[in-house]
Formats: C-alpha cells, structure tokens, sequence
C-alpha cells in the first residue's frame, strides 16, 4: 500500500526514510491506516522501534495525502538477515531480547502490533558493529476478520499467515499476547532455521487451519540439539491458548536474559525447571521459586552483568570485595624476638580466612607499598573495586594485647562497625580463632555462615604454622615448607586454617618454579577435607584457584559450573571464566568476560586479565594501554610489568622489553618471565645471555619445554647444530601423548626440526583449527611451514603476523631466512625480513 523514499533532511543533516501510500491503493482505509501509524508511532520512543520525526500532510481539494518521515535504518529486514548470515546463539538471542523489549513499551502503552513478522523487523549495527534490531510498520493493522479473499490476499505477503496467533486468524479479541504468538514464530525460525508450520500446498486457508487447530512442530524435531530450556520457552509462545503464553514481553525478556547470561546446558534440570516455572500460570506451591527467579534476573540486571541461574543467596545479597590492610602493632609485647611478627601475621590471616566465613564475598590481595598512610591505603582500595577494608589495630603490654577490629569502607573512608576485645600472647590460637569470627560479625547477618570451630595444634606446631605463613608474606618460601604444611594437616586435618595455608604456599611455589607436584600435593590434602567437616565452600573456592594455576581444564569447568549454584560473587565467577577462555584460546570471550569482571571489581587483577586477552588475540596497542594504565594505578603489580614485555617483545622495542622485564626484582620473577627476557636476549643476538637465562629456567624448572626449545634454536644461530638436535630429541619425548595447546604447540615445532613433516603440518591444522587467533600458533606455523618448503603457506602467516604488529627482528631465524630466495613470498614481507 505504500512506497518508501530515502531522503536527505537539509535542516539535521540526516538520512530520513519518507513513507507514502501509493496513489492506485490511496483509499480511505488506506489512509485511515498510515494516520494511525503516525498517531501510534508519535507515542512511541524507544531504541528498538523505528522513529518517528515527522508527519507531511498535503490537502488537494477534499483529498489529504500523508507521508511519515522516518528514521532511516541502514540494514536489513531480520529475513533478509538470516538468510545472509551464520549468527552465533548469543546473536540471535540478543535480538530477540531487543524486540522484547521494544514490544514491552508498545504493549504498556496499549499497542498491539498486529503485524508482527520477520519482515518487520530491521536489522542495523552500532558504533561496536553489534546488530540491534528495529521494529517497524506499528498501526499498519489487518482486518480482524478474515475471509478466503482475504486470506488468500494474505497468503502472498511472505511470513504473515504463519506469524498470525490462532484467536486473530479467528477473528477473536486481541491482546498483548497476541503479540508474543508471532514473535515465538519469529524465535522459532530464527533459532531453529525453520518455521513451527510448514506451509501447505491447498493455500492460505490450509495454513490458517493448521495454526488454530494443530501443534506446531516440536522445536526437538527442527533443531535437534536445542537445549530443554529453550525448547520449553518456544513450547510457551507458541501455545494456542493466550492464557497459557508468558505473561508479557518483558517476561520472555527476562527468560532470554537467563539463557543468554547462563549459556544453554540442556542438562540442567533445576534451571529447566526455573523457566518452567517462568513460562506457566504457577500454582500457589510454586509461586515462591518464579517470584525469587524473577527478582534474581532484575538485580542481576541492576547490576549490568549475568544472570545465572540457582544463585539462592546472591540475587539477595550484593557481593563484597574484601581487602585486609596491615596489622598495626602499638607498645611492646613480651617474647622471642619474631613474638611481634608472629602476632601480626596470626591477627593478618585470621581477618583474610574471615572472608571465607562470609556469604558472596571474595578476598582481593592488597599489600600497600613502603610508608604509605591510611588515607591514602583506602585510597587504594577504593581504585581495586574495593567494598569493605578490615584493620586491625593492637594495643599490647607485655603478654597482654587489646585488638581493635574495623570494618571501613574505601568508598567514604567511614568506619561501618567494630569491635574489640582483649587476649594474651601466649594463647594466640584461641586469639585467631576470637579475631576470625569477631571479624565476620562486623558484617550484616545474611552474610554470616557459622562460626569456626577451634582445632588446637601443639604449641611447636603453631610455631611452624606462623613461621611458614610469616615467610609467606615475606616473599621467602622454601618448597620444603609446603610438606610440612601438608604433614600438620595430616594431624590436624580438622583445622580450616591449614587448607587455606597449603592453597597459598602451593600457589606460590607454582609461580615461582613452574612445577606442577605442589598444585597435586594441595589437591591430594583438599580430596580428604570433606571426611572431617571442613566447609564445602571453602574448598571448593581453593580449588578453583588450584585448578586456575595448572593443566586441570576439565575439572575446572566442573568446578565453575557447580559454583554458579552457590554464593561466588559475580566478579570472581566472571574472571574465572575469562581465564578459562583464555587457557582454551578463545580470546574473544575471555576479554568480554573480563572487562565484565573489571567493570564490577577494577582491580588490577582483572584489568591484567583483559590484557592478557587483548594480547593473545594480537591487540597490542590496546593492551599496551590497559596494562600502563595498570601499573600507573598499581606500580608494584610485577605481573603487568611482565606482560609488557611480552607487547614490546613482539612488537620489536627490544631495549623497552628488556627494561620492563628486568624492572621486576630478580627474586620475583617468575621462570616464564625470565625466559621471556631469555627471549629479548635472542631477539638482540646477545646469544650467550640468552643461554645463560634460559639455563637459570631449567634450574628452576628442568625439562620446560618452552625454554628448551628456545635453547635449542640459540644453539642453531650459534651454529651448533648437533647441541639443538639433542634438544629436539628429548622435546618429543617430554610432549609424547601430551594434550594441552603448548606441548601440542611445541611437538609440532620439534617435528619439523626433525624433518617429521607431514605429522607436523597435520598437528599444526589442528591446533590453527583450535585456536585461529593464537600469535604464537600462527607464528609457529609460518616456521614449520618455512621448514616444509611450503613458501606460500608460511608467506601468508607472516603477513597476518607483520599487519598484526610483530617485529622483523622474530624472523632472524634460518628457517625464515630461506623464504628470501623464494619466489612466492611477497615483497611486502621480502622488505620486511630480509633487510
């Protein structure tokens, strides 16, 4: 009935679409039909509809010609765009939930669409190249009553028949969810590729049978692997009876919003039955669950990021990050002379295993630098996302010390609540055990699990526990430590204290030598906490950081599954699963999980973690910049400094590596870090340096396989041949029936050292098919390519690596050397490695 013309607006500048009824169909109706839009669309404001910026009335005689102008969408209808594109399940799900939402406002203002069918949708982009849909021809209404003329009429308009609900094909009253029956047809071919009524040969009236009388084809049946959840909520929509379709648009919103926070695992039956609940008229039993399911998705939503399924206590409670400050210690107490220390470090770890003590609260690391003052501490916090600081302050004579709890928060640097009692020093076990749960009362009462049991140790054996904790903080572990831990929990193994101890000196002997026997040594001691009491939360959060550090993949998504169920503040849960993108190479997910983890709790943690990714995936401006803003915040967070190296490495600044790098104090570096200034070594052809580091790897580290590998291909640029050849013989052994990305990574570089060609192109298919985007895979390729005398192949790699930023001083070596004869490389990359 109309036309529609792209137009310049000459006083805004802008594109406008102008509506117009073309002159054969102007009738009456027709006319009465593009004011109505007008007058409906004039009430509408939303993101999700087509906009309406004006109305042009012209009046010939007794005949007025009306033309809308429009927002001009530059895109497509939503049919248009799923034929055209392969979409992700969070794409399509986002859109439906932007239709949801500009249906909902259409609906609370009395506006029922009518029409509502993929061709009225359109599909444009955001400034981030996003895809947002746009509802469009509101008030374009079809007659109510339909007859086999108009049926047939109908029938030739692509969709509309089947995008009819049942009670409009019937000439039945219409209401808002008449609306919801179309867009579950919408839902249904976007998400399962086929519409829920086939068409039929007899025509339009066949159709219009089959959509009030007969089901519609089981969503299982068009798509065979869709998930419970979302099979039931299609199920809903597409009921025959308005009352036994969701309540509103902003209902199935909400049920979208799980599936697209949570993801789809068809298995989860407590959360297929949360949607079942969410989708049907509850009974009185069951009314409680859909209420507390519905309050959960909206302050999930308040809260900008996921909402997951089953988190009976976290829809409630808002999520602390909690900080201990330093111990302050006034007067003198009585004793040997580490008494003092010994103390500090008693009252510093019962406040840090108070957090574990406390409902959807997680503890962030904090260590002030050197003099710094209170106000400037809080300060600090403050900038890591901080909620609540714990400090304690000590008032001591001899072997009597008054303490002085605090709860204080960063954000006002007001005191929320304390408390403080009186102990002697020679009882600073039951002192620990006092400071720990006095320490969780400062905190509202739905926050609070129970109280710790004390478990007595020997007098000596507290003295170890406090000495190796005190060498902790002190930054001087020795790995017999960790043994004599695990030895005191084999005594005690009631003792909650000791669990957390043996996860942080497991973690921290990890980082330092690389050697994953102190992570199985935690976890063997964590499998026997369950048989003596020890809080289930408590360990299950040790090992997800365990499981974090090493090769337990598997585990670790178990792990991060189940604790979606509990308490696990939002933040936490998001960085988990960020650096379990990340470990699996999907750099994508990782940085969005991670900024969304940052943008709840910046602390520098997390905005390492969104560097890390942006690294990985080759944006090295991007976290260039994230991670300067990191240490500017936070100077000493040495790890930031070492992934600054890692961009000025690749990015060819070799001096600028070099300093990042060795500006992390020499006992602090971890034995990837010094490898990688092993690598700014090579990189500046400073060979003996480079073995000398990579050898101070191996010692803390023997048989690493990065570093021997690196080792090897020193030997090769001093032409010691027969040295790398050795190397490459004992590296295919250490990566034999390994599975993890880098001993597949480094097996199938040995391979091609080794002239095993066609098993090392196989492997490295297979790991460009795991993880595209990965640098060092892609960089790996071009030199086993090299090695083949596959010219073409290892020429595409370096282009993708060069354009990406990566440094010629990376392709000194002979592998890549021989492409310069060769004539199919480029010239774009002649120019670049051979000069």
């Amino acid at each position: 009935m109309g036309i529609v013309y792209l137009a310049e607006d000459l006083k805004l500048h802008r594109k406008v679409a102008v509506k117009k009824l073309r002159d054969d169909t102007a009738s009456q109706n027709a006319r009465e039909r593009i004011q109505q839009e007008a007058r409906l669309l004039a009430q509408l404001n939303h993101p999700n509809i087509v906009a309406l910026h004006d109305v042009l009335e012209e009046t010939t005689g007794n005949d007025t010609s009306v033309a809308l102008v429009m927002e001009y969408i530059e895109g497509t209808t939503l049919r248009a765009w799923m034929r055209e594109r392969s979409p992700s399940l969070q794409q399509k799900l986002s859109l439906l939930m932007q239709i949801c939402l500009g249906l909902q406002q259409a609906h609370d203002l009395g506006i029922i669409h009518r029409d509502l069918k993929a061709d009225n949708i359109l599909i444009t982009k955001n400034a981030k190249g996003e895809p947002v849909a746009k509802i469009t021809d509101f008030g374009i209404a079809k007659s109510q009553q339909l007859d086999e003329k108009t049926l047939t009429a109908e029938n030739q308009l692509a969709g509309t028949i089947t995008a009819m609900s049942p009670e409009q094909i019937l000439g039945k009253t219409l209401t808002a969810r008449s609306d919801l029956f179309s867009l579950g047809a919408i839902a249904y071919e976007l998400l399962c590729g086929s519409r829920p009524f086939e068409k039929h040969e007899a025509g339009a009236l066949a159709m219009a049978n089959r959509i009030t009388s007969e089901l519609h084809i089981p969503p299982q049946q068009a798509w065979a692997g869709i998930p419970e959840p979302l099979s039931i909520l299609l199920d809903k929509l597409l009921a025959k009876e308005p009352a036994q379709r969701p309540e509103s648009a902003q209902v199935v919103y909400q049920g979208f919003a799980l599936l697209h926070k949570q993801g789809m695992e068809a298995e989860a039956e407590d959360f297929t039955a949360t949607l079942t609940d969410l989708f049907t008229q509850q009974k009185v039993k069951s009314r409680r669950r859909w209420q507390r399911v519905v309050a959960g998705v909206a302050a999930t939503l308040v809260l900008g990021a996921g909402s997951y399924w089953g988190w009976k206590e976290i829809t409630r409670l808002e999520p602390q990050y909690i900080a201990v400050m330093p111990v302050e210690i006034n007067g003198e107490i009585r004793g040997d002379e580490n008494t003092e220390a010994l103390t500090k470090t008693m009252v510093r770890r019962a406040l840090m295993n108070s957090v574990s003590q406390l409902k959807a609260s997680a503890l962030v690391s904090f260590t002030p630098k050197e003099g710094q003052d209170f106000e400037t501490q809080l300060q600090k916090l403050k900038d890591k996302g901080v909620t609540d600081a714990l400090y304690a302050r000590l008032e001591c004579a001899r072997t009597r010390c008054e303490i002085a709890l605090q709860r204080v928060a960063p954000e006002s640097n007001q005191i929320k609540r304390q408390e403080s009692f009186t102990f002697l020093t020679d009882k600073n076990q039951e002192a620990q055990y006092r400071t720990s749960n006095s320490a969780a009362l400062l905190f509202a009462s739905a926050y609070q699990r129970e109280p710790l049991e004390q478990v007595s140790m020997s007098d000596e054996d507290y003295k170890i526990y406090l000495d190796i904790l005190g060498r902790l903080e002190a930054k001087a572990l020795d790995e017999k430590d960790l043994g004599d831990l695990v030895s005191l929990s084999d005594r005690y193994p009631r003792n909650a204290y000791l669990y957390q101890g043996i996860s942080d000196v497991a973690a921290r002997l990890f980082v330092l030598d690389g050697n994953p026997t102190h992570l199985e040594s935690a976890l063997r001691t964590f499998e026997k906490a369950d048989n003596f009491g020890i809080s289930k939360s408590l360990i299950s959060r040790l090992k997800l950081f365990i499981y974090g550090l090493g090769d337990y993949s598997e585990h670790y998504q178990q792990l991060i599954s189940t604790l979606e169920t509990t308490d696990f503040p939002l933040a936490e849960l998001l960085s988990e699963r960020a650096r379990n993108y990340y470990r699996n190479g999907d750099y994508e997910s990782g940085l969005r999980h991670a900024t969304e983890a940052a943008e709840l709790n910046p602390s520098a943690d997390n905005l390492y973690l969104i560097a890390l990714n942006q690294i990985a995936s080759g944006k090295y401006d991007d976290g260039r910049i994230t991670l300067n803003e990191t240490v500017t915040t936070f100077p000493e967070h040495w790890s930031s400094y070492s992934a600054l190296g890692v961009i000025e490495l690749e990015s060819g600044n070799l001096a600028a590596a070099e300093k990042s790098i060795a500006s992390i104090p020499e006992e602090l570096r971890s034995y990837r870090t010094t490898s990688n200034l092993g690598v700014a070594y090579f990189l500046q052809r400073k060979y003996p340096q480079a073995l000398d580091t990579y050898n101070q790897v191996l010692e803390y580290v023997p048989n690493n396989v990065p570093a021997m590998e690196q080792m090897a291909e020193t030997y090769l640029m001093l032409g010691d041949e027969q040295q790398a050849k050795d190397i490459f013989n004992k590296l295919l052994e250490l990566t034999k029936n390994k599975e993890n990305l880098e001993s597949k990574l480094y097996r199938a570089l040995t391979l091609a050292y080794l002239n095993k060609t066609p098993e090392s192109i196989s492997l490295t298919l297979s790991l460009l098919r795991e993880a595209p985007e990965d640098t060092d895979i892609r960089y790996n390729a071009a030199q086993i390519y090299a090695l083949a005398n596959e010219w073409s192949s290892a020429n595409h790699y370096i282009e993708q690596l060069l354009a990406q930023g990566m440094s010629a001083e990376w392709f000194n070596l002979p592998a890549f050397q021989q492409l310069c004869a060769q004539p199919q490389v480029s010239e774009q990359v002649k120019n670049a490695i051979c000069t």
